[in-house]
Parts: structure tokens; sequence; C-alpha cells
């Protein structure tokens, strides 16, 4: 299963979020580990992610550059 990986980096600490069957983050300070979170709701962290988009980065891209692409035509062929 893939895993998506958001990082925030602020002063000296950074924290990272990993997204894949569970959510974890893990928060570092000065390079060292300090704090690990595990079993954060879905739901608080997508409403988190969605505040904070401009603060945090998904696998070196920030969040802002994503852009949602068109998958279904505009109409169907019956």
């Amino acid at each position: 299963m893939k895993t998506l990986v958001f990082r925030k980096k602020h002063d000296n600490r950074e924290e990272v979020l990993f997204i894949s069957n569970q959510i974890r983050r893990h928060t570092l300070s000065g390079g060292r580990l300090i704090k690990i979170e595990e079993g954060l709701r879905p739901i608080g962290i997508a409403v988190m992610l969605s505040r904070e988009r401009k603060e945090w980065m998904l696998e070196g891209r920030a969040l802002d550059e994503h852009e949602v692409t068109r998958r279904w035509p505009d109409q169907l062929d019956v």
C-alpha cells in the first residue's frame, strides 16, 4: 500500500505525517524525534490539512500546487 508523506517545517521543528492504512504523526526538534502520535482520525487530519495547506508539503510539493484533473467526459454517448 502506498504511503503519503506530508511535511511541515517551522523554526527548528518539523512534523512528518504518514498516511496509509493508518495515520501517524512524527514530531522532530533539531533533527531528533520527540513525539509520535498514532491512531489519528482521518476526518480530523483532512480538516487540518485543508486549513493549513500552505504550510504542509506533500512529497516535496506544496499542497496548493496539486491540480485536480477531470477523469470523466462532459457527456456520455448513449
